[in-house]
């Protein structure tokens, strides 16, 4: 309704005040824009007509809450009469939908207020429409920045939560893991960042810097493929146990989760439905123990990339030992990794089973869990050679494309032609 209002108000203010051709949202001569739009990309093209809410060109449609606002400012004032009361608060409008226009807008605002004929309510409903613009149009980037799930697939995509959505799903994460701690009778810390909860018993100063250390491998990721910055991808938050004893953290997995770790292990990562929960314990070997954690939050990181649908077991493992070997100075996972699946390799055993393994066919891990090798070498030489190709193809097996198929399209290669290259790359580059 308001809306329709300001609408009507333009027309009949255009009809009391001489607007030019320009106003009626067609240029004479084409417009040549240079902009850098809010999600960063840049667009370099002309501009045949425009309206309240967008302009048009040789680039196709771009609307003005997708600009930055000095480069919406320069744009709009070559296309509208800075003489006109309505046009100016059209302006003023635009502005106000963009990221960082609000002062901008405003002071637009204050200056059609001063022109004659311009009335208080047009200018209040400028106002009052364009935060929900501009919401939509922030999550219409972000939605852009992720895998969406393909219809004919039947894969969900996330839902990107509102601000009260996220409040309650909040709640929920701590309600889950405060049930988990009384299932072992346990009272633990709690410490909140950016986008973790930790719980843990090692005392306030270690559980901050660990939530500290999480958050910075949280910002590298989302680095890594694109994210708008400060963006949370969590149910809430994503949830952390940390046990300073080692039966305390089986306990808790075997209470809450049902699960009976396997000797040896440090911390898993448990995905139930939107909720991320990680549970470990503080091992004595703190480089070990950092890199663990590491791995098991990237697990819960990638579940909520987009679509909860997992990348082949070998890259899930691979991409989360990257992420680990790369996190902090000190990791020992390279060099653990590195040399046993080289040593793999140059044996003349062959990487295709284990590429190939959907992980519930008795092939993976492989002797001596292998995979985890040979997978996190795969990743490196992908994401090393070829970033951006792999940023794509791990958006396309998460939207549901088969990864065989993606990876012909963004590597131009077949499974057998893959690994013949991993391990001939691996052969001369140790």
């Amino acid at each position: 309704m308001q809306w329709f209002k300001i609408v009507l108000w333009f027309a009949v203010v255009g009809a009391a005040y001489p607007i030019p051709a320009l106003a009626q949202g067609k240029l004479d001569n084409a417009l040549s824009i240079r902009v850098k739009l809010a999600d960063g990309s840049r667009i370099n093209g002309e501009v045949s007509k425009w309206d309240a809410d967008g302009c048009d060109g040789d680039f196709g449609r771009l609307l003005w809450a997708d600009f930055t606002a000095a480069d919406l400012n320069r744009t709009l004032r070559k296309c509208i009469d800075t003489r006109n009361a309505a046009q100016m608060v059209l302006l003023g409008r635009a502005l106000l939908c963009t990221e960082d226009g609000l002062n901008m807008g405003d002071s637009t605002l204050r200056q059609a207020l001063r022109m004659d004929g311009v009335p208080h309510e047009a200018v209040a409903a400028a106002r009052l429409e364009a935060p929900e613009i501009r919401r939509m149009a922030a999550e219409r980037r972000l939605r852009a920045s992720l895998p969406q799930g393909r219809a004919e697939s039947g894969i969900p995509t996330w839902p990107i939560a509102t601000d009260e959505q996220r409040v309650t799903a909040l709640a929920e994460m701590k309600a889950d893991a405060e049930k988990a701690l009384r299932e072992v009778h346990a009272q633990f810390t709690q410490v909140e960042t950016d986008y973790w909860v930790i719980y843990s018993d090692l005392g306030r100063g270690e559980s901050q810097d660990l939530g500290q250390r999480m958050d910075n491998m949280y910002r590298k990721v989302s680095e890594m493929f694109a994210l708008p910055k400060g963006l949370n991808l969590f149910h809430g938050k994503g949830v952390c146990i940390v046990s300073g004893d080692e039966n305390r953290f089986r306990a808790i997995e075997e209470a809450a989760f049902g699960v009976m770790p396997p000797p040896g292990c440090i911390g898993l990562c448990h995905m139930i439905g939107p909720k991320v929960m990680v549970n470990a314990w503080r091992s004595p070997n703190d480089d070990q123990f950092m890199a663990t954690l590491v791995h098991e939050a990237t697990h819960g990181f990638m579940h909520r990339y987009g679509t909860p649908v997992q990348l082949p077991i070998w890259a899930e493992e691979g991409y989360a030992e990257f992420v680990a070997a790369r996190s902090f100075d000190s990791s020992p996972v390279d060099a653990g990794r590195r040399e046993q699946g080289l040593r793999f390799m140059r044996d003349g055993q062959s990487m295709m089973p284990l590429l190939q393994s959907t992980g519930r066919d008795g092939v993976w891990p492989g002797e001596n869990a292998v995979g985890y090798a040979v997978g996190y070498l795969a990743v490196c030489l992908m994401i090393d050679q070829k970033g951006n190709a792999f940023g794509e193809w791990v958006k396309d097996v998460k939207s549901g494309i088969p990864w065989e198929e993606s990876l012909k399209k963004r590597f131009g290669t077949d499974t057998a032609q893959f690994a013949q290259t991993i391990e001939g790359w691996y052969g001369q580059h140790p």
